[in-house]
């Protein structure tokens, strides 16, 4: 099944995680993908990646949070590529600390990627869409932390949190434009860089998954299935929406303190 067949989608932060499991999946289905890393190694390896497997991309280093440089990325696609169709804002980082500890560079900085990165790239992506005529996707990843607190977790629950009201707002704007824009919001996810950044102790993982009723972490194809969902045909009908995807985590009472606890969240 080919359903973005010469689609040309961008995925920020595509460089690994989850992240580089959609690049992957758009090109499976034929798109022409733009891997947009921070980290230009990064994005080689995901683009000689892609290429291995049959599929095609391109590698636009860039920093989200920078305007000069998403304007430069979004400038060289068009001119690489001719189009952009897709527009995935992947890209994060996160600072465990209590805020009271936290620096103030350290919030910034996480804000400036995870909250005004989207808003940058969504603005510039968007700008071409209306001029083209219109039709497009945006989906961003959120996280569960837009919808519940925990410690440690200030700067990160508070740009997802503005990035689902971020989400509405896009779509709002850009619906008469017919440009879908939706968010996804992932629950704890396998993959080891998230572990060795958000320093998971065993301990949190296992009481986590006491949690999750269909018993697992998530892995980043099951991020990737629904983003691709979101940016296809079959969801031309949805806009503004946050989906979680989680394990059905929050689908019910949650009770699981060990997010309140953050002895767990350091192997204390």
């Amino acid at each position: 099944m080919n359903r973005f067949e010469d689609k040309v989608a961008i995925v920020t932060g595509a460089g690994n995680g989850i992240g580089l499991a959609i690049a992957h999946a758009y090109a499976a289905e034929g798109a022409r993908v733009v891997v947009a890393d921070i980290n230009e190694a990064s994005g080689a390896r995901a683009v000689a990646e892609i290429e291995a497997a049959g599929g095609r991309a391109i590698s636009v280093p860039t920093d989200v949070a920078d305007e000069a440089r998403v304007e430069t990325m979004v400038g060289a696609v068009l001119e690489q590529l001719g189009r952009i169709d897709i527009l995935v804002n992947n890209a994060g980082i996160v600072v465990h600390k209590l805020l009271v500890d936290l620096d103030r560079s350290d919030w910034d900085r996480q804000l400036a990627v995870q909250l005004t990165g989207p808003f940058l790239t969504s603005k510039h992506v968007a700008r071409h869409m209306i001029d083209r005529g219109g039709g497009g996707k945006i989906v961003n990843i959120s996280s569960v932390s837009a919808v519940m607190g925990r410690i440690k977790g200030g700067p990160h629950c508070t740009a997802k949190a503005g990035l689902t009201l971020l989400t509405k707002v896009l779509a709002m704007e850009l619906a008469q434009y017919q440009v879908n824009v939706n968010a996804v919001a992932p629950g704890l996810i396998d993959v080891p860089a998230q572990r060795d950044e958000e320093n998971l102790s065993q301990a949190y993982q296992t009481r986590y998954l006491e949690e999750v009723p269909l018993g697992r972490m998530g892995q980043p194809s099951d991020i990737a299935k629904a983003v691709l969902f979101l940016s296809s045909a079959d969801a031309d009908w949805i806009t503004g929406q946050l989906y979680l995807v989680d394990g059905g985590l929050m689908s019910g009472h949650y009770s699981f303190q060990g997010v309140h606890d953050y002895t767990l969240l350091d192997g204390h």
